[in-house]
This record gives C-alpha cells, structure tokens and sequence, in this order.
C-alpha cells in the first residue's frame, strides 16, 4: 500500500470519527423539534442531493449508470442508510448520546463477524477473546457499573436498536467491495439514492399510520442548525471519508477509527455539563483496549497463517508477507478473503 493512499485513507477516518462522535449530542438536542423519522429524513434528502452534485462535476453523466445493479444498491442503501440511520437515532431517544456512540464503536467487532460469516474463515482465538471483554465494557457503561444491570434494563430498546443498526452498516460497508471498479464517491452516491428513497416511505407511512407526528415549515426552521451538522458534516463529508478510508485501507482497518466516536461524544457531553462516571471511563477504556487488542491479534495470527501458507512456485516463503488488504483480523488469508470478485460489475 503506498504512503499516499495509507494517508488518505487516514485522513478520511479521522474526518469521520470526529464528525460522527459530535452527531449524536446534535441530533438528540433536535428532538426538541423534530422525530427521528423526520430528521433522518431530511438529513438524507440533502446528503443524497450533495452526492449526486459531487458525482456530476467529479465524475460526469456517464457514472449515473448502475449498470444493472440498482435492484442490489437499492437493498445495500435501504440496509447501510435507512437501517443504520433510523434505528440509530430511534434508539437515541432512550439512551444518551455518550452510550449510544459506545455502542456504535462495536463497529470492528462487528465486522470482524461479518466477515467471519462471509469468508467462512474463523478469527483467532484471541480476536474473540477480546471481542467479549469489549461486550463487557459495553455493558458497563450501559449498566452504570453493573454489567448485569445491562440484560436487566441498561441495555434496553435503545441499545439493541443501535446494535441492530450497528450490523446494518457493517453489511453495507464490506459490500463496497463488490464494486472494486467504482470510486467510493459512486459507490456512496448511487446506493444512497434510492436508500434514501426508502427512509422518505418509511417516515410517510409511519405518519400516515399516526406512529409519529406530523411536522410543519416552522420545525424544521427552528432546527436548521442541527439539519445543517447531520446532512452536511456527519453525511456528505463523513459517508464518502468513511468509504474512502475503507477503500483505502480496507474495511478492518478503516473501521478501526470508530474507536474516537465515543471519546469525541464524550468530550462534546463535558463540554455540555455531563461529568463522566468511573463506570463510563472504565467501559469505554475496556472498548478501546478491546478492539486494538482485537485488530493486532487478528494481524497476527493473519502473518502466522500467511508464513504457513504453502508458496507459490519459484517464490521462497517468508514471514513477511502481508495478509491481503480488506481481511478481516484474526482470519486466514487467502484468494477469496475480504476481496472483491475479479469482476468489477454486478
């Protein structure tokens, strides 16, 4: 990988992570204005314009085309946008936003099972060891101290929606890889089209069937600054960075900048009077050593399986070879593992 794109990827994560760690503290303080339905709904309607924009000028007409993919970019954005994103901010109406942030940075955890799944290729032993200390810490935080208390109430609706929503995404960034030959912009722009298309249907049947209100000019007036952070900043600027630094660095390594989500909603709830408690502290502690931990033995145990991999012929073996990019950590490399098809269309 050279240094250049190493950088940019970088960059791109980073951009994300401190977008995303102020979201949360933003779109709970809009719920004075708006519902979560509405206020995704709005946030993508303009994300998706801003994409769309960018592909034109970047890219031209001709990268409109899905090329007979739009049934599968429809399902991917439907899954990645209104999945992540509704129950994310439906489950933020219950738990603040410092615990909601917490549970989103299960991301690499997550992905590492995902691609478990996936690859058919089992992480290392240690990977899952520190994947259940990250549980652990989670739980902490949720519970107040009580990891138990978590199961019993801390968790509650609005914790499992966000995991759920959690999952969504993940599904929606490793399926980038399927579209090796489109620049992350296209991928972002033409799955959030019609998975914005989605969130609008669901946020009008949902009002037509009275489960959330219905909201005038004047609402969305009154939380135009909010709209202006979710829909810019946390959507069209932190999207393409976070696909940009997965494609980059492939998605078990871009994942990995999640990790600063919740210390920067952390920070941004100091800031807003909240004095973090040493079961917080200890928690989120607990997650990040978790999925650091969890990233290194997963290169591990990926350099192991590669210097024991028989070589091809005429090529000495070495322990220096590097596992493909976009492996999952903890997983066997090999030709099918975390990479694209050799076809670049689907």
């Amino acid at each position: 990988m050279s240094s250049s794109k190493t950088l940019t990827g970088v960059t791109g994560g980073l951009t994300t992570a401190l977008a995303w760690g102020g979201m949360f503290a933003v779109a709970r303080s809009a719920y004075d204005h708006l519902d979560p339905f509405h206020l995704t709904a709005v946030r993508f309607a303009l994300g998706a314009l801003i994409f769309l924009a960018l592909l034109a000028v970047r890219e031209g007409a001709s990268a409109f085309r899905y090329e007979g993919n739009l049934a599968k970019l429809w399902i991917l954005g439907t899954v990645g946008f209104a999945g992540f994103n509704l129950l994310t901010y439906v489950g933020l109406q219950s738990i603040p936003a410092q615990s909601s942030s917490l549970v989103v940075a299960t991301m690499p955890l997550v992905t590492v099972i995902v691609l478990w799944i996936r690859t058919k290729r089992k992480p290392a032993p240690l990977a899952l060891a520190f994947t259940v200390l990250a549980l652990v810490g989670l739980t902490i935080v949720l519970g107040d101290g009580n990891p138990l208390a978590a199961f019993s109430g801390g968790l509650g609706t609005g914790g499992l929606l966000t995991l759920i929503g959690v999952i969504c995404w993940v599904v929606y960034t490793t399926s980038a890889a399927q579209f090796a030959g489109w620049s992350p912009l296209r991928y972002t722009a033409l799955s959030c089209l019609p998975g914005t298309l989605s969130i609008l249907v669901v946020t009008a049947v949902s009002q037509a069937a009275g489960w959330t209100g219905s909201f005038g000019p004047g609402a969305y007036l009154d939380a135009w600054w909010q709209i202006l952070y979710v829909a810019v900043p946390a959507t069209a600027v932190a999207i393409l960075t976070w696909n940009i630094a997965n494609r980059n660095l492939g998605p078990t390594n871009g994942v990995l900048f999640i990790n600063l989500v919740p210390v920067t909603a952390f920070v941004v709830s100091a800031f807003q009077g909240h004095t973090p408690t040493g079961a917080e502290l200890t928690g989120i502690s607990l997650v990040i050593v978790s999925l650091l931990g969890a990233n290194l033995a997963g290169r591990r145990h990926a350099a192991r399986a590669a210097a024991a991999a028989p070589s091809a012929p005429g090529t000495p073996p070495g322990p220096g070879t590097a596992p493909e990019a976009g492996t999952a950590p903890g997983t066997d490399t090999g030709p099918a593992a975390g990479k694209a098809p050799a076809t670049t269309r689907h």
